[in-house]
């Protein structure tokens, strides 16, 4: 309660600062809604995550999403449910807080992690890049520690993004590279490659279709930076939960007894 009382009051400061930068644009063009589909390897095995985000404008310079993702991932479910509230002048800049919820099964029969994260989102617009620092507190099994990253996106094109990042959380580390296209610009259809790897986990490579929908009709850099965040949950349920899970012999089906 006492982080959630915590994140709470920083919306206060950002919406007193906000007015000193904000621009002409709102926050979130129009309620809009994006989903996704990624299959490949993850977490030692076969793999399959959907994702999905709604966003809706909370007045004109702040915006409010939820985030949520289900897959399953070497025979182990995953999936959570997060939400943002951020400021943003999509010319500059965006400052939000996050709170998540996700669960992780596996690799053994009967295990499971169930992650909770309170936190600051950040992203910074400089011409055909993006910055995205990220940072908070993380509680599983009862145990708390920092979580921390960085994310990097360069627009190739207006329709071909290359994103990067980097993070941890105690003495995990990893590293994400990412890609977003569209094959026709007035499209709402784009194509995902995403792979990664950690310190302390096995590399997953995940390739996918996302579908947005809602907003103006949008290149994939104007809808990053008018329309809505990226997906938290499934950012965790792969790059991130890639180092809590870890290939493992599973517990097989009992032998039956001998006649």
């Amino acid at each position: 309660m006492k982080k959630l009382t915590v994140l709470a009051a920083l919306l206060p400061v950002l919406a007193f600062a906000a007015p000193a930068v904000a621009g002409d644009a709102p926050a979130v063009s129009a309620p809009n809604v994006k989903a996704d589909l990624s299959a490949g390897a993850l977490s030692g095995g076969p793999a399959v995550v959907a994702g999905a985000t709604a966003t809706v404008p909370m007045g004109h310079d702040f915006g409010f999403q939820m985030d949520a993702a289900f897959g399953n991932a070497d025979r182990d479910n995953r999936g959570g449910l997060a939400g943002h509230a951020f400021y943003r002048d999509p010319e500059s800049m965006l400052l939000g807080v996050t709170g998540m919820w996700s669960k992780l099964n596996g690799p053994h029969e009967d295990a499971e992690t169930v992650i909770y994260r309170y936190g600051v989102e950040s992203e910074f617009y400089l011409g055909n890049f993006s910055v995205l620092p990220s940072a908070g507190v993380q509680n599983s099994h009862g145990d708390s520690t920092g979580y921390a990253s960085v994310g990097g996106i360069y627009y190739a094109t207006p329709n071909v993004a290359l994103a990067s990042s980097v993070g941890g959380a105690s003495n995990i580390r990893y590293v994400q590279l990412g890609s977003e296209f569209r094959l026709q610009d007035d499209s709402n259809i784009s194509y995902l490659v995403d792979t990664g790897m950690s310190n302390q986990g096995p590399g997953y490579v995940m390739v996918g279709v996302r579908f947005s929908f809602g907003a103006p009709s949008r290149s994939i850099q104007e809808r990053d930076r008018y329309d809505d965040p990226g997906n938290i949950v499934t950012y965790m349920n792969t790059t991130a939960s890639n180092v809590i899970t870890s290939p493992s012999v599973h517990n097989g089906t009992p032998a039956p007894a001998p006649i």
